[in-house]
C-alpha cells in the first residue's frame, strides 16, 4: 500500500470519487484533529465535537462518489464543522448550563435567556461582514477563520510579516464587529464574540 500523504487534497477528491478507501483514511488523518480542535473551541464539549467530526466524515464518504469541493478541502471542512457546530449551538442555546459555557467571558449577567435566536441571520451578517474587509484583509482573515491556519503558516504562505498578519486578523474583527453593532441581540452578540476566540 503507497502513502499517500504526499499527494495533493485535489487528487485525494478525486480519489475519493473513486472509491479510494486509502484515499478517505489520508484525509480523515490529515484534518481529523483540526477539525475536532475547532469544534471543542465552539461547542465546549468534547464528546459533542467527536460526534461532530464523526459526523462530517461519514457525510463525505457517503457523498464520495458525487462530491465536489469548491473551495480547499480544508476550507470546505472547517466550514462544514463551524456548520454542524452552529447547529448544536442552536438546538442547545436555550438550556442555560450551555448558555453560561459559551457567554460567561462575552457578555455580562444581564442576558435574556428567552431571547429568540436566528444563528442563521448571525452567520449572513458575519459574512456581510467578511464581504466588506479589504482584499487582503479578507483573505487573510479567511486564511485564519475557515482554513484555521496558525499566523505563522499565512505568513509564510502570503510572504508577509507574522505582525502584519496578527494586525490584520485583529482589523478585520473590529470590522466585522463594528458591522454586527446594532444588528444583533445581545444574545447572538454574545455567540458572535463566543466564536471569534
Amino acid at each position: 500500500m503507497l502513502s499517500l500523504s504526499h499527494v495533493p487534497d485535489l487528487e485525494l477528491i478525486l480519489l475519493i470519487n473513486q472509491e479510494e478507501e486509502q484515499a478517505f483514511t489520508e484525509i480523515y488523518n490529515r484534518y481529523w484533529e483540526k477539525m475536532a480542535s475547532y469544534a471543542v473551541r465552539l461547542t465546549k464539549s468534547e464528546e459533542e465535537a467527536a460526534d461532530i467530526v464523526q459526523e462530517i466524515f461519514v457525510s463525505l464518504w457517503n457523498r464520495r462518489t458525487t462530491l465536489t469541493v469548491k473551495t480547499t478541502l480544508g476550507a470546505y471542512l472547517i466550514r462544514s464543522t463551524r456548520n454542524l457546530c452552529l447547529r448544536y449551538i442552536e438546538r442547545n442555546i436555550h438550556t442555560g448550563d450551555f448558555l453560561d459555557k459559551i457567554t460567561e467571558q462575552a457578555v455580562d449577567n444581564s442576558l435574556n435567556i428567552e431571547e429568540s435566536i436566528s444563528l442563521k441571520e448571525l452567520q449572513e451578517n458575519i459574512d456581510l461582514g467578511i464581504a466588506k474587509l479589504p482584499k487582503k484583509m479578507r483573505e487573510v482573515y479567511l486564511l485564519s477563520r475557515d482554513e484555521q491556519l496558525s499566523y505563522r503558516e499565512i505568513a509564510e504562505k502570503l510572504n508577509i510579516a507574522e505582525g502584519t498578519v496578527k494586525k490584520q486578523v485583529s482589523n478585520a474583527l473590529k470590522i466585522i464587529a463594528d458591522s454586527l453593532n446594532g444588528k444583533l441581540s445581545a444574545t447572538m452578540m454574545a455567540i458572535f464574540l463566543h466564536l471569534l476566540k
